[in-house]
């Protein structure tokens, strides 16, 4: 075990040259057969997650049944994915066979920022996702106000410029910097020449953060989805005659699909009928005193309200969408908070082979696991990607022919 602790002044020096980071011996104490497993679960991960996300987001983009707002962000979640996958996963699967950092100074920092960058925005989205379950559940008048095609593409960019701009400052030394870390094996978020590190702030505010404001939106989801049942069980089951009567050519900021409600009052007086009434309407002539009549009897109880918003339960489409997201909450906390927990808990980790390499493995899973999450739980993204398979066997037999 002492073969694997690193002299301190190691983790102080700054490497400036590539030829310096190349001469620096990583994992010295780790079995080879333990750095080739991990090797090869990086090559499975981007065998499996490249293409699995690609085909993710193509399906959701081609199919216009699951186009919609959750739709866009997990698009945006596969994106972050396939440039991980791209990127991270090869340049980590070489320096665990190679034992050595060979990909030059200038790799060090780019792998250590989009590392950093992309576990931002993956996290940012799943915020984004559930903002948009909780609006829907909780909020339903304000949903077609904000997931507006415009608002979306800004959403999209703030979270990607958001992450982006946080480890900035880390990448041109201004606040910590990204070097490499001989015991832990990789380039990563390092102190400064003033001994000052942004990784506890950032963790706060691109990890902590998130998390805390997931927790919350999904128990007032619940709180809510329990308070309308329970109305539900108790409202009688008999229907009764409808009131609101639709004008399909006016407009009003009192319904929410663009249509004025007008609600006629069935206890008026002006209801009541009389002999008068009877009259065939054409034995009625046009007159001054018809219109008063009209004016009276039929014009008073119409009235202009506001729409009422009655409960509505979950549908078990909704709740197999709920579902989904929830697995995919979960995938991505069991992949990602054990590596920031022990940051935090059990800081000698790196100077554990095994304990090393399990977390970069666990945090790496999350990369391929979500279009499996998709398949099990989803028959709207099963049909998506049934058909995007249909069309590329239906044009490889037109080919063929």
């Amino acid at each position: 075990m002492l073969a694997c602790d690193y002299t301190k002044s190691n983790f102080g020096m700054s490497y400036t040259s590539s030829e310096d980071l190349a001469s620096v011996g990583l994992f010295r104490c780790y079995s080879e057969t333990l750095l080739a497993s991990a090797s090869a679960c990086c090559v499975a991960f981007m065998v499996i997650g490249i293409p699995g996300n690609l085909t993710t987001i193509i399906a959701l983009a081609r199919c216009r049944k699951v186009r919609n707002a959750t739709a866009i962000f997990i698009i945006n979640l596969h994106i972050c994915d396939v440039i991980f996958g791209s990127l991270i996963l090869p340049l980590t699967a070489i320096t665990f066979l190679q034992k050595q950092w060979t990909h030059g100074w200038i790799m060090c920092r780019v792998y250590a920022y989009c590392k950093f960058t992309l576990n931002a925005v993956s996290i940012f989205t799943v915020l984004a996702i559930t903002i948009n379950r909780y609006i829907i559940v909780c909020h339903p008048l304000w949903y077609p106000r904000i997931y507006k095609r415009r608002n979306m593409t800004f959403m999209l960019t703030l979270i990607w410029m958001l992450a982006s701009a946080l480890f900035l400052p880390s990448y041109f030394g201004a606040w910590g910097r990204f070097d490499l870390e001989p015991n832990g094996g990789f380039c990563t978020m390092l102190e400064d020449e003033n001994g000052n590190s942004p990784k506890k702030f950032f963790l706060t505010i691109a990890f902590i953060g998130p998390y805390l404001i997931i927790a919350i939106c999904y128990a007032r989801i619940w709180w809510v989805v329990m308070r309308t049942a329970k109305k539900l069980r108790g409202q009688n089951p008999r229907p009764t005659r409808p009131t609101h009567l639709p004008l399909m050519l006016t407009q009003s900021d009192t319904s929410t699909d663009g249509r004025t409600l007008i609600s006629f009052d069935p206890a008026s007086p002006a209801n009541s009928t009389t002999d008068d009434d009877k009259t065939p309407p054409s034995s009625a002539s046009s007159t001054p005193s018809d219109n008063k009549t009209f004016d009276k009897y039929f014009k008073a109880p119409f009235r202009l309200t506001r729409k009422e918003i009655r409960p509505k339960a979950p549908t078990r489409k909704d709740k197999k969408l709920f579902a989904m997201i929830a697995a995919i909450m979960l995938s991505y906390n069991l992949t990602h908070l054990p590596l920031m927990v022990t940051r935090f808990v059990y800081k000698e980790y790196k100077s554990e082979p095994y304990a090393n390499v399990a977390a970069h493995l666990l945090s790496y899973l999350g990369t391929c696991i979500n279009p499996i999450i998709y398949v099990l739980m989803s028959n709207e993204y099963r049909h998506a990607y049934r058909s995007l398979f249909e069309d590329i066997i239906n044009k490889f037999r037109r080919l063929i022919k």
